[in-house]
């Protein structure tokens, strides 16, 4: 892949630099915040070698990448120069919900890998304890504590510092803010309990813990960037380099702990009250929905809107149930399929695709799997949701719980250690059920790719039989078959042109029925001449008085003298179009070079699938 050519061409087709305000990216995909959506040439860009598939979700419009996303990003990042990140104004438009997605996960997606980083240390940790490799009242065990601590109990910090950029607002004032709701005196007045509050002007301020804390910051740095403009315009220009940061804090920070901070901290409470309850209840149901959605959830990107209830689900309880646990068995579950579709599969692309998507998917990152294979095949898709839905409900009814925050792949299995459980056990149970439970089915499901079904027709229905010398043509159009005499026009009945049938076609594409070249076209695009390897000259003539439509409605899709393949799309017509012009649709298919043929014979199918149905017998 050249990632700076692919770069370049990404950029253009969104309409030039000019068009993007804002880019980012995650595991898998790069991320953008557009001025106009209208300039984005999507057809384009999805053609592109190295993109896997485009969408726009959550206020962004998103291009998957897989593996080499950070690469991709570096170069256009390059080519985007100073303009690239938080400058200019997104005009685009969203609804609430999307913006609140787009604020949340371009906040987390920038301070992943320390919290990663941090979460899978704890897991390794886990493991190293329980192998007694690790002791954990050695000293070693602390300072790997402090390490893997360090991401999470300063929390605070690093979404200030993401906030911030998002938000488009200071970043050393929003840092400052993250230190004041994390001073240490109020951290030990929370933890003493023997003081709740301070007084400030009269107002008392709670004192909180807010470590770990996701909520209270995010919403004081989104306070803090108006107050921030506000400020900025009222202080004249030689005085706010002083009092424009002044100002600012003694605003922003004593209200962020009177009221911003509290609400915060009261909106994640009951978030976790809400899922925690939900699972309490209905455990297996829930789990089986979560599980057999979570694919769909993050698709959407909806996952980020877990985050939240996530990390005060850490700070509460110490362990996660729903959004790390659902993750992971959907994300084997992904894992599963594509090994099917390795194993089953004949495409050779697509063969060598699904094993270069599995291993990522086995580690946690399933949109490469997800976008590249299972989803472009369908069934797959389906059968890792049902073994993520299997899984989910084995990890609901056994309450399995996430110890740390870590990427759900298989390197996250030791977080779910827990001394004097058998936490780790029935993970290990879902996680495999998911995984062979998606694996099976999907091998029991019939599907192929457009590759395998190609193949499938060239072997199955040979063009030519030589042992006989018959070539056997397949249909070029989906339709009804009528017999030649039976043709309302006496050229095409009484044979003169050729012998052959007619199809009254269902769908508007007409396909080459086996490889050779275009030989003939004509100026309206109604008719297409075509020669096969083998020398068989055949005519198709969409309609019966078609000529007359100078062109309209049809679309060619080859050139004179291209070379073509079963199943090539050759011409494209508008088939509602004709009907309301009430044009015939009867179309000739003829064998203009009869003569040198002994006879031709058609099937006795009344109806054909294009390249699939055989129509004419030519015996030579």
């Amino acid at each position: 892949m050249d990632r700076k050519r692919l770069a370049e061409k990404i950029i253009k087709e969104m309409g030039g630099k000019d068009n993007i305000s804002q880019s980012w990216h995650c595991i898998t995909r790069l991320r953008f915040n557009i001025v106009n959506r209208e300039k984005i040439n999507i057809s384009k860009i999805k053609s592109l070698d190295g993109v896997m598939g485009v969408q726009f979700q959550s206020g962004q419009f998103q291009i998957i990448i897989g593996n080499e996303v950070a690469n991709v990003f570096s170069e256009i990042s390059q080519l985007l120069g100073e303009k690239e990140h938080y400058e200019g104004v997104s005009k685009q438009k969203t609804n609430v919900i999307e913006a609140v997605f787009d604020v949340i996960s371009g906040i987390f997606t920038s301070i992943l890998p320390a919290i990663v980083g941090g979460g899978l240390l704890k897991g390794i940790m886990a493991l190293l304890v329980a192998l007694n490799f690790l002791s954990q009242t050695s000293s070693n065990y602390e300072i790997l504590s402090f390490i893997s601590d360090a991401p999470f109990h300063f929390l605070p910090f690093l979404i200030a510092y993401s906030a911030a950029k998002k938000f488009k607002t200071d970043i050393s004032l929003s840092i400052t803010l993250a230190g004041v709701l994390m001073y240490p005196k109020i951290m030990e007045y929370a933890a003493g309990g023997e003081i709740s509050y301070l007084s400030f002007i009269g107002l008392k301020i709670p004192m909180n813990s807010y470590s770990s804390s996701v909520l209270p910051i995010i919403l004081g740095v989104w306070l803090l960037s108006y107050v921030y403009k506000g400020v900025d315009k009222i202080v004249p220009k030689s005085l706010r380099i002083v009092f424009v940061p002044l100002l600012v804090l003694l605003i922003i920070a004593p209200i962020t702990l009177m009221f911003i901070a509290p609400l915060g901290t009261y909106i994640g409470v009951y978030l976790d009250i809400l899922f925690t309850k939900l699972f309490d209840f209905a455990g297996p149901v829930a789990g089986l929905l979560m599980g057999g959605l979570m694919p769909l959830i993050v698709i959407t990107g909806m996952h980020y809107a877990f985050f939240p209830g996530t990390f005060a689900s850490f700070h509460k309880f110490g362990y996660d149930v729903m959004l790390l646990p659902m993750n992971l068995v959907a994300n084997l579950a992904q894992a599963g399929a594509t090994l099917g579709v390795f194993i089953k599969i004949k495409d050779p692309k697509m063969k060598q695709l699904s094993f270069s998507t599995f291993i990522p998917a086995v580690f946690g990152i399933t949109e490469p799997a997800i976008y590249g294979v299972t989803m472009k095949l369908k069934k797959p898709f389906y059968a890792s949701l049902i073994g993520g839905a299997v899984g989910g409900a084995i990890f609901g009814i056994f309450s399995v719980k996430a110890f740390s925050f870590t990427v759900p792949g298989i390197m996250s299995v030791p977080s779910y250690i827990e001394n004097g459980s058998n936490n780790f056990i029935y993970a290990l149970i879902g996680i495999v059920s998911s995984f062979i439970v998606s694996l099976v089915i999907t091998l029991m499901f019939k599907f192929e790719s457009k590759e395998d079904e190609r193949i499938r027709v060239a072997d199955n229905v040979s063009t030519i039989e030589s042992d006989n010398n018959i070539i056997n043509l397949l249909s070029p159009l989906t339709g009804d078959v009528m017999p030649l005499e039976d043709i309302p026009d006496s050229t095409f009945a009484e044979g003169i042109v050729g012998n052959g049938v007619a199809i009254i076609p269902k769908e508007g594409i007409v396909y080459s029925p086996f490889s050779g070249e275009v030989t003939m076209l004509t100026p309206n695009n109604h008719a297409i001449g075509i020669t096969s390897d083998t020398g068989v000259e055949l005519l198709i003539h969409i309609g019966l008085e078609t000529v007359s439509l100078n062109g309209e409605g049809f679309k060619l899709k080859v050139k004179k003298g291209e070379k073509i393949e079963i199943g090539d799309e050759l011409l494209e017509f508008d088939i509602d179009g004709l009907k309301e012009k009430d044009v015939s649709l009867v179309s000739p298919v003829i064998v203009t070079n009869t003569p040198e043929y002994l006879d031709i014979i058609h099937t006795d199918d009344k109806q054909v699938d294009s390249c699939k149905s055989k129509l004419l017998m030519i015996i030579k």
